[in-house]
């Protein structure tokens, strides 16, 4: 309904996800199981090698990714990012009035010359958000590179860096449904191969589930 109704905003993981329940149609169709789970394994090594890969080059030829903007801002403005920017020491009155200048940017009623307007920032602000920045693009590189090969030992390191993404990302951005489709991805991937990873998988999705509760508003508090 989401993708109908609004295709043009909607976010990337729900078109995935209709991708996804393709997938496992096709999988549940076949009347060999082993054919089944051999579908689901290759379609979810397709799934993290390609969006992982394909996140890392588009941010990789963005201006405004690789100069630490767009963090930058998201700490500044983002109701998701505001409780993270707290614990981290972040200047909350900073953050506040540059939420308000963002705000009566976007209102139709206020006017501003060139429509632009300059939001306050510090150095710590612009400096965490190229820590961030950099960290997101070497890990969703790594990530999306190291199921290539397909072996043990490539796998096994790509499950540990998939799971930490998974438990990190998560945290100060609450797209669950992202996080629970990679989960899922990684579930196929190890399935009867690595049995401790399958549990770490599961903890993830109930991990993501508790990172929903309101504990941000508690952080503001």
């Amino acid at each position: 309904v989401a993708l109908v109704d609004g295709w043009v905003s909607a976010d990337n993981h729900k078109y995935l996800t209709v991708y996804w329940v393709y997938v496992v149609t096709l999988a549940v169709g076949v009347s060999d199981r082993k054919l089944g789970e051999t579908i689901l394994a290759w379609h979810g090594r397709f799934f993290l090698v390609f969006v992982f890969v394909a996140a890392a080059v588009q941010k990789t030829i963005s201006p405004t990714y690789m100069s630490g903007e767009m963090f930058e801002m998201r700490l500044l403005i983002d109701e998701r990012f505001k409780a993270f920017g707290h614990l981290l020491g972040l200047d909350k009155a900073v953050a506040e009035t540059a939420y308000e200048l963002s705000a009566r940017l976007r209102n139709p009623m206020t006017e501003f010359e060139g429509s632009a307007v300059a939001l306050p920032s510090t150095d710590r602000i612009r400096t965490l958000g190229l820590v961030i920045t950099w960290y997101d693009l070497l890990i969703q590189y790594a990530i999306g590179l190291i199921f290539i090969p397909g072996r043990g030992i490539t796998d096994r390191i790509g499950h540990y860096l998939l799971l930490f993404f998974i438990f990190t990302t998560y945290l100060p951005a609450p797209v669950y449904g992202f996080g629970w489709l990679l989960a899922i991805y990684g579930i196929c991937l190890s399935w009867k191969k690595y049995p401790a990873f399958n549990i770490a998988y599961t903890v993830s999705f109930v991990a993501i589930l508790i990172y929903q509760l309101p504990w941000r508003a508690w952080v503001l508090k």
